[in-house]
Protein backbone atom coordinates (compact mmCIF):
# COMPACT_ATOMS: atom_id res chain seq x y z
CA UNK A 1 0.00 0.00 0.00
CA UNK A 2 1.26 3.48 -1.03
CA UNK A 3 1.81 5.70 1.75
CA UNK A 4 -0.75 8.42 0.29
CA UNK A 5 -3.54 5.51 -0.05
CA UNK A 6 -2.39 4.74 3.69
CA UNK A 7 -3.19 8.13 4.91
CA UNK A 8 -6.17 8.60 3.29
CA UNK A 9 -7.24 5.00 4.93
CA UNK A 10 -6.13 6.67 8.07
CA UNK A 11 -8.34 9.83 7.94
CA UNK A 12 -11.30 7.96 7.13
CA UNK A 13 -10.43 5.77 10.42
CA UNK A 14 -9.67 8.35 12.75
CA UNK A 15 -13.42 10.15 11.25
CA UNK A 16 -15.01 7.10 11.92
CA UNK A 17 -13.59 6.17 15.73
CA UNK A 18 -14.17 10.01 16.71
CA UNK A 19 -18.11 10.03 14.79
CA UNK A 20 -18.23 6.21 16.02
CA UNK A 21 -17.42 7.24 19.89
CA UNK A 22 -19.86 10.30 19.50
CA UNK A 23 -22.94 8.02 18.03
CA UNK A 24 -22.16 5.90 20.79
CA UNK A 25 -22.77 8.44 22.94
CA UNK A 26 -25.66 9.97 21.47
CA UNK A 27 -27.18 6.61 21.93
CA UNK A 28 -26.10 5.86 25.60
CA UNK A 29 -27.88 9.23 26.66
CA UNK A 30 -31.05 8.32 24.60
CA UNK A 31 -31.34 5.10 26.27
CA UNK A 32 -30.97 6.64 29.52
CA UNK A 33 -33.25 9.04 28.93
CA UNK A 34 -35.54 6.25 28.08
CA UNK A 35 -35.63 7.28 24.76
CA UNK A 36 -38.59 9.84 25.69
CA UNK A 37 -40.43 11.68 22.97
CA UNK A 38 -38.76 14.61 23.78
CA UNK A 39 -35.82 13.65 22.25
CA UNK A 40 -37.27 14.09 18.77
CA UNK A 41 -38.06 12.23 16.03
CA UNK A 42 -35.14 9.06 15.68
CA UNK A 43 -33.32 8.99 12.33
CA UNK A 44 -34.05 5.53 11.93
CA UNK A 45 -34.40 2.03 13.93
CA UNK A 46 -32.95 -1.06 13.88
CA UNK A 47 -35.43 -4.14 15.36
CA UNK A 48 -37.33 -1.22 16.97
CA UNK A 49 -34.47 0.42 18.72
CA UNK A 50 -34.66 4.29 17.68
CA UNK A 51 -31.23 5.13 16.17
CA UNK A 52 -30.69 9.17 16.26
CA UNK A 53 -28.26 11.20 14.65
CA UNK A 54 -25.07 11.58 16.27
CA UNK A 55 -24.72 15.15 16.72
CA UNK A 56 -28.17 14.74 18.29
CA UNK A 57 -26.77 14.46 21.76
CA UNK A 58 -25.36 18.53 21.73
CA UNK A 59 -28.97 19.72 21.06
CA UNK A 60 -30.20 17.44 23.89
CA UNK A 61 -27.50 18.52 26.31
CA UNK A 62 -28.22 22.09 25.83
CA UNK A 63 -31.81 21.57 26.49
CA UNK A 64 -32.06 19.06 28.99
CA UNK A 65 -28.61 19.76 31.05
CA UNK A 66 -30.39 20.79 33.94
CA UNK A 67 -32.75 18.41 34.39
CA UNK A 68 -30.29 15.37 33.89
CA UNK A 69 -26.71 17.07 34.45
CA UNK A 70 -24.42 13.98 35.48
CA UNK A 71 -25.85 12.00 32.82
CA UNK A 72 -24.62 14.55 30.41
CA UNK A 73 -21.73 14.83 31.70
CA UNK A 74 -21.07 11.24 31.10
CA UNK A 75 -22.06 11.41 27.84
CA UNK A 76 -19.46 13.82 27.01
CA UNK A 77 -17.09 12.32 28.84
CA UNK A 78 -17.59 9.11 26.38
CA UNK A 79 -18.00 11.48 23.33
CA UNK A 80 -14.23 13.53 24.12
CA UNK A 81 -12.50 9.81 24.97
CA UNK A 82 -13.78 8.76 21.51
CA UNK A 83 -11.99 12.15 20.04
CA UNK A 84 -8.88 11.35 22.18
CA UNK A 85 -9.07 7.87 20.33
CA UNK A 86 -9.20 9.61 16.92
CA UNK A 87 -5.95 11.08 17.79
CA UNK A 88 -4.50 7.92 19.49
CA UNK A 89 -5.29 6.21 15.84
CA UNK A 90 -4.26 9.39 14.49
CA UNK A 91 -0.48 9.23 15.79
CA UNK A 92 -0.43 5.27 15.17
CA UNK A 93 -1.17 5.90 11.85
CA UNK A 94 1.64 7.95 11.60
CA UNK A 95 3.94 6.23 13.16
CA UNK A 96 3.26 3.76 11.04
CA UNK A 97 3.31 5.67 7.83
CA UNK A 98 7.37 6.59 8.96
CA UNK A 99 8.52 3.56 9.59
CA UNK A 100 7.46 2.68 6.22
CA UNK A 101 9.27 5.86 4.67
CA UNK A 102 12.18 3.58 3.56
CA UNK A 103 9.98 1.86 0.89
CA UNK A 104 8.93 5.10 -0.42
CA UNK A 105 10.00 6.21 -3.79
CA UNK A 106 8.61 10.00 -3.80
CA UNK A 107 11.84 11.30 -5.78
CA UNK A 108 12.34 8.00 -7.50
CA UNK A 109 15.42 5.44 -7.47
CA UNK A 110 18.09 8.21 -8.37
CA UNK A 111 21.50 8.22 -6.46
CA UNK A 112 25.21 9.28 -7.45
CA UNK A 113 26.96 7.61 -10.34
CA UNK A 114 30.25 6.14 -8.76
CA UNK A 115 33.40 6.32 -10.61
CA UNK A 116 33.63 3.10 -12.54
CA UNK A 117 29.66 4.20 -13.82
CA UNK A 118 31.40 7.56 -14.58
CA UNK A 119 34.05 6.62 -16.46
CA UNK A 120 32.03 3.48 -18.47
CA UNK A 121 29.52 6.32 -19.45
CA UNK A 122 32.79 7.92 -20.76
CA UNK A 123 32.25 11.11 -19.32
CA UNK A 124 36.04 12.14 -18.53
CA UNK A 125 36.86 12.70 -21.99
CA UNK A 126 37.90 16.29 -22.59
CA UNK A 127 35.25 17.34 -24.93
CA UNK A 128 31.68 18.50 -23.65
CA UNK A 129 29.91 20.66 -20.97
CA UNK A 130 31.66 20.80 -17.45
CA UNK A 131 29.78 18.56 -14.87
CA UNK A 132 32.06 18.98 -11.70
CA UNK A 133 35.09 17.51 -10.42
CA UNK A 134 35.49 14.14 -9.31
CA UNK A 135 38.67 12.96 -7.69
CA UNK A 136 41.03 15.44 -9.59
CA UNK A 137 39.43 14.33 -12.95
CA UNK A 138 36.69 16.54 -14.38
CA UNK A 139 33.85 14.57 -16.24
CA UNK A 140 32.07 16.41 -19.31
CA UNK A 141 29.17 15.34 -21.22
CA UNK A 142 28.77 15.77 -24.68
CA UNK A 143 26.18 15.02 -27.76
CA UNK A 144 27.21 11.57 -28.14
CA UNK A 145 26.86 10.28 -25.09
CA UNK A 146 23.72 10.27 -23.35
CA UNK A 147 23.17 9.10 -19.46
Amino acid sequence: MTPTKFLVGQIVVVFAVAIGGLWFATQWAAWQLGYQTQLGAPWFSITSHPMYRPWSLFGWWYAYDAYAPALFNKAGAIAALSGFAGCAVAITGSLWRARQAHLSTTYGSSRWATPPEIKQASLFRAAGVFLGQIGGEYPARNSSNVL
